[in-house]
């Protein structure tokens, strides 16, 4: 009789963690949703042009989840867009890389503030590295923003090698980014400066 008594509260203990886990898993589904539908209004508010809006929009998908890469990315270009201060936008943009190294759009935005913030020779450097890691990072990332093509990469890996003075590096940057597109502007004017 005894035995009766403790098997129904033993079973208990050992469901209840079972159906809670089950009640957490949708609520983490529903979480990740809420977080992506918020920062897909992100990049609709950002392709508008609203990027305060956008900002907005990001910052609740990571109220929601603040891990979402993508949302930590959206905060970046937000930021870059809105002329704010670069430490924050290169905060976001490390984030977004720590938590989806393959997010090649991330990689770009770094590779941007980077070169835009220019403390010393070590932001060329590092801006060259994050260039190359969006090049070979997650293709389906890339040009969602302010640039169209690897030529606009290959562009700003010019710039950093130009600043640096290894302008042989940079004229080899050049002549892939023309073989793209023998019409992009920045890419003409840093081929004349390497003539100079």
């Amino acid at each position: 009789m005894m035995r009766s008594v403790w098997t129904i509260p033993a079973i208990f203990i050992f469901l209840f963690p079972l159906l809670t886990q089950v009640g957490c898993s949708s609520d983490t589904e529903k979480a990740t949703a809420s977080a992506m539908n918020h920062t897909e209004q992100g990049w609709h508010a950002y392709r508008s042009g609203d990027y305060t809006q956008a900002l907005l929009s990001f910052e609740r998908a990571l109220n929601i989840d603040p891990e979402f890469a993508d949302a930590h990315n959206g905060v970046g270009w937000s930021h870059l867009s809105l002329s704010l201060t670069l430490p924050l936008v290169q905060e976001a943009f490390q984030n977004a890389v720590r938590y989806d190294a393959s997010n090649a759009d991330a990689w770009v935005g770094l590779a941007n503030v980077l070169y835009l913030r220019y403390k010393d020779s070590s932001d060329f450097n590092a801006a060259i590295r994050a260039i190359d890691n969006a090049l070979q990072a997650d293709a389906q990332y890339l040009y969602r923003h302010d640039y169209q093509s690897n030529a606009e990469l290959f562009a700003l890996k010019a710039a950093c090698y130009f600043y640096l003075g290894q302008n042989q590096l940079a004229k080899q940057e050049v002549d892939k980014a023309l073989k793209i597109d023998a019409e992009n502007r920045a890419v003409i004017v840093l081929q004349n400066m390497l003539k100079e």
